[in-house]
């Protein structure tokens, strides 16, 4: 055994007896004699000794390396370890940070220190050691709570002036306000976590009202606005308090300290949670004189909750001296408390101050003061000569993005309404009146992209919140600013061409990307979103979002997965920011069958492993532990019969009602109808499941029931399952009188249909016993037949005026024409009706195309006609 590894087995076994020691204090010792202190020197000496060792052994493997004030490190104790605070159970924390990233001997050096750690502390004792590298190149992107454990730094061993450097930087560059505004989000958090009050019979030591961390942050914050170490913070805390206060909170700072280091030895484990069954021990190990054990332990308490009442005072002291201090936030501005404040002369405040004061409020969560915003708004014509500003353009993206604590477009509508927006953004400007000319739109073009990023901001927040399907399509944004700034851009050419509004846009955009400065595959990326954003609203719309050659059109356009997925999110925002009308539950199941569909075509096509498969295959081992009284075989057959998409996006115990009435109607060949209310959905959902008619016209029955009923029919989703007999599953979503239906109308809706489907009633005399026409007389506006959409259907578009009846009219004439409506799509625009049904000619497939200008031409007519 060599004479370096006989030193290292020798330090292992003084550390064991060391740590022996330690777990068999007394408890009482560490209420009554200094402890923290004694552990953290012990632990500094064998640090020092695990750093000479690796020095050593270094020296030995490189050390032609080595060169003095250039091959160095220095070890740092941090935390606890660097306050002198150490529990018998606490985390020792220590960093190692270099002075040269790349140098050969430093890399040697720094492995050896960070294996003897491990071996010496961690492999043969129990200790827990958190360990960090820390070059002064990181110190810019640190998050605040590993600053505050840096501000707690303390030299250990190495090279001196690395360690002073690393303070000298960390508190240099400090972004004090966010500092300040994290330790303050932790404190509430953690409050929120434990307990808001001290007063509680089982409080938390640490991080409690009154907890250790109280005094902690009052440290930190105190540290961070004067820019100096934690231990300087004291004597700052003296001159803010009167002595008797700040005498208060010292001696209470040492009791919670000298109560936790009891209790981890008393409960031998990490233990930070003053449980009843400890008062009674702890107040007898205080020796405190009381004439009962009643009185002993209620002098505890009494020592306790002052103590931490000291601390949480503390806390509060210095958060409201934060809060009435000046804190620079550069760029010519100062916040004090949740204000932003001009500073400084005219000069200062150019035209990108003028941008930096809005981010300033994302990211702090700031409120303009009274005489900044009247600054704003004098000078908001300026922005335009930033267009093409790189700093003007990353403060704008900013606030567009809502990176920061400020609720999400509140600063962005501030921007807005101060005119800096117009300005900076003069596309937005033209096109901020516009009232489009769809009147389903609720607000102007311009507040239109406003509410269209506040809905993507919300998709982002229930993605954070592990939502289905968001959680994995936000995860798949490979450029959120340029998602953002398309959602903010996609419809501003509407001012310019409504009509050509997507190519108009398009090379708007360029424009706009190109002066902000973005590279070209970003201005590409924004480009795309903002040429494709109505595809998918569109496809589901008005196309078969569950045929063969829907998708791979979608495929085809979109290509690859990430634009897939911000293009979803992209549609979502845009519909649901029209009106609270025009995007219902329907549409947006139909948009993820859509996604869902389209998303497993471009997986396919990469040949890789598809998600969707798995996820389709384990919705239907779902549905087999759902339905006891459907057999496995029978289940598959219909998982497989039906799209992943409905799979995906239909609710399972839907599902499983349309699983049980095919099985019903294969089995009886009579039609089934159900009726299924989603709570607070707004629609009632009717489903149509029977044996396919030999005729064409069984969608154009059913539509006629309904109208019958006075039922409005507001989307409708069509299947033909294959089999003997092939199964017709219509879903129809409906409304009577804007609203679900009753008991009593689902119950006449139920006979209405059955008796229509069965043939005990004809639909004219359906209609005639309601008082209807059988004819109902319509406004149509336009009328199409192609068949470039489909590989398999002709597809009829239909434009026309909506009424009640709109859909049985047009599927009773085109069912006249000998054509089977195989899939109907219904949306419907304030007082317009956009259709288009899907159709063949039974046992023929689809019209020919020398025969579709005469069908066409007959349809019109027979719509016009009211006979």
């Amino acid at each position: 055994m060599s004479d370096w590894q006989q030193k290292v087995n020798d330090l292992i076994e003084r550390v064991k007896r060391w740590r022996q020691s330690v777990l068999g204090t007394p408890p009482a010792q560490a209420l009554h004699l200094p402890f923290g202190q004694p552990l953290s020197d012990s632990l500094d000496s064998f640090v020092r000794e695990i750093y000479a060792l690796a020095l050593e052994r270094a020296m030995e493997k490189v050390g032609e390396y080595y060169t003095p004030n250039h091959s160095e490190i220095a070890l740092i104790a941090t935390g606890g370890y660097g306050r002198r605070e150490l529990c018998a159970f606490s985390d020792i924390d220590i960093a190692f940070v270099p002075l040269e990233e790349d140098d050969p001997f430093v890399d040697v050096l720094l492995r050896e220190c960070f294996r003897l750690i491990v071996t010496v502390f961690m492999d043969n004792t129990d200790m827990k050691v958190g360990y960090s590298y820390r070059p002064l190149s990181d110190l810019p992107t640190l998050d605040t709570q590993t600053q505050a454990a840096l501000m707690d730094a303390r030299f250990i061993v190495g090279y001196q002036p690395l360690a002073d450097e690393l303070q000298r930087q960390l508190l240099a560059n400090l972004d004090v306000l966010r500092f300040v505004k994290d330790r303050e989000r932790e404190r509430n958090s953690a409050y929120q976590r434990y307990h808001a009050s001290p007063l509680v019979t089982e409080p938390h030591l640490k991080e409690g009202a009154g907890g250790l961390r109280d005094g902690h942050t009052a440290l930190w914050l105190l540290a961070a606005i004067h820019r100096v170490p934690t231990e300087k913070a004291w004597n700052l805390l003296e001159s803010l308090l009167p002595s008797e206060e700040f005498r208060a909170i010292r001696e209470g700072y040492e009791f919670v300290n000298r109560v936790r280091m009891w209790l981890h030895l008393t409960a031998q484990r990490r233990q930070d949670v003053m449980l009843r069954e400890y008062h009674h021990r702890i107040a007898a190990d205080l020796g405190i004189d009381a004439q009962s054990e009643e009185q002993m332990v209620r002098e505890f308490h009494r020592q306790l909750y002052r103590a931490m009442e000291a601390l949480h005072y503390a806390f509060r002291s210095v958060q409201a001296k934060v809060a009435e201090t000046e804190i620079s936030i550069g760029e010519g501005f100062v916040c004090r408390g949740n204000q932003i404040l001009l500073c400084g002369d005219d000069e200062v405040h150019s035209p990108v101050r003028l941008m930096k004061s809005f981010e300033s409020m994302q990211r702090y969560d700031l409120q303009p003061s009274a005489e900044l915003l009247k600054w704003l708004r004098e000078n908001a014509h300026r922005a335009s000569e930033v267009r093409s500003n790189p700093e003007a353009a990353q403060s704008f993206l900013t606030v567009l993005t809502g990176a920061g604590d400020a609720p999400f477009g509140r600063v962005l509508r501030l921007m807005a309404e101060t005119g800096v927006l117009s300005a900076y953004m003069p596309e937005w400007a033209d096109a901020a009146h516009y009232v489009p000319s769809n009147a389903a739109h609720k607000f102007t073009v311009g507040e239109h992209v406003l509410e269209t990023v506040k809905e993507l901001a919300r998709l982002r927040e229930a993605a954070k919140r592990g939502e289905f399907p968001w959680v994995d399509v936000w995860g798949g944004v490979t450029d959120e600013p340029i998602l953002f700034l398309a959602a903010f851009l996609h419809d501003l050419g509407k001012a310019a061409n409504e009509r050509e509004h997507e190519s108009v846009g398009t090379e708007m955009v360029r424009r706009v990307g190109e002066r902000l400065g973005l590279s070209e595959d970003r201005v590409n990326l924004l480009e795309k979103l903002v040429r494709l954003h109505m595809l998918l609203l569109s496809t589901a719309r008005l196309r078969d979002i569950y045929a063969l050659d829907t998708l791979r059109t979608c495929a085809n356009e979109i290509s690859d997965e990430p634009l897939l997925k911000m293009l979803l999110l992209h549609s979502f925002a845009d519909a649901r920011s029209v009106s609270e009308l025009t995007f219902t539950d329907v549409e947006e199941r139909m948009l993820i069958d859509l996604y869902f569909g389209v998303l497993r075509t471009i997986q396919e096509r990469e040949e890789a492993v598809s998600p969707v498969h798995v996820l389709t295959r384990d919705r239907a081992r779902e549905l087999q532990r759902t339905l006891r009284n459907v057999s496995d075989e029978e289940i598959r057959a219909f998982c497989e019969a039906m799209p992943p998409g409905y799979l995906l996006s239909t609710p399972l115990n839907t599902i499983a009602i349309h699983c049980q009435m095919v099985q019903q109607v294969r089995k009886t060949r009579k039609p089934e109808v159900g009726v299924l209310q989603e709570p607070d959905s707004g629609f009632t959902e009717i489903v149509v499941c029977a044996p396919d008619a030999p005729q064409p016209g069984m969608l154009s029955q059913i539509a006629g029931a309904l109208f019958a009923c006075d039922v409005d029919i507001r989307n409708a989703k069509v299947f033909t399952l294959s089999g003997n007999p092939p199964i017709v599953l219509d879903t129809l979503w409906v409304t009577s009188d804007g609203r679900p239906l009753s008991e009593a109308k689902e119950r006449r809706v139920r006979e209405a249909l059955m008796a229509v489907l069965t043939g005990a009633e004809s639909l004219d005399k359906l209609l005639e016993r309601h008082g209807k026409p059988v004819i109902v007389p319509v406004q149509v506006r336009s009328v199409s037949m192609r068949n470039d959409i489909s590989e398999t259907h002709t597809v009829i578009h239909i434009v026309a005026r909506d009424r009640k009846g709109l859909l049985y009219r047009l599927t009773r004439e085109i069912a006249a024409l000998g054509l089977d409506i195989q899939t109907a799509k219904i949306v419907t625009w304030a007082d317009t009706a956009e259709d288009a049904f899907y159709v063949v000619r039974k046992g023929f497939g689809k019209v020919r195309d020398e025969e579709l200008p005469e069908l066409t031409e007959k349809l019109r007519l027979r719509l016009r006609s009211e006979n």
